[in-house]
């Protein structure tokens, strides 16, 4: 038992000190809340991460602002990625594992009609997630 505990302590300060609140800084673009609901719903949206069928970030590692400006801001963000369909995870809290894990991106951010942040760009996989192409498939129009 005190083995298992000798593992299983670090393996939990590791998860927590990883995934700790973090805050995007613009003197441009709005606050900390509404620019990381931007990136979580474009990423949703569009982002494909390995075979997943409808991946959606859970929580971010760390984000980097990487350019500010009046016109753009350029956020470079690691986050913690699920999917609502095969990481076996609810509300609960419970997750097999199987489509979850860690990924980063490059996120292009502009401001949009009245104050609202828009992304426009996303670095990485962005195929249609499988997901969205069975339901085009099943539903009408």
């Amino acid at each position: 038992m005190l083995r298992l505990a000798s593992v299983l302590v670090p393996a939990i300060c590791v998860v927590l000190l990883g995934c700790s609140p973090t805050r995007v800084e613009s003197e441009h673009l709005g606050s900390s809340v509404a620019i990381e609901r931007a990136i979580m719903r474009h990423h949703e949206r569009y982002a494909s991460e390995g075979n997943c069928f409808n991946p959606y970030i859970d929580g971010f590692t760390r984000l980097t602002v990487l350019e500010d400006t009046p016109d753009r801001l350029v956020v470079h963000a690691r986050y913690f990625y699920r999917d609502r369909f095969r990481s076996g995870g609810g509300d609960d809290g419970t997750s097999t594992g199987l489509c979850s894990g860690f990924g980063e991106r490059t996120f292009t951010l502009e401001p949009g009609p009245e104050r609202g942040e828009v992304v426009v760009a996303m670095t990485g996989q962005q195929d249609e997630p499988a997901m969205r192409t069975l339901l085009r498939g099943i539903l009408p129009g």
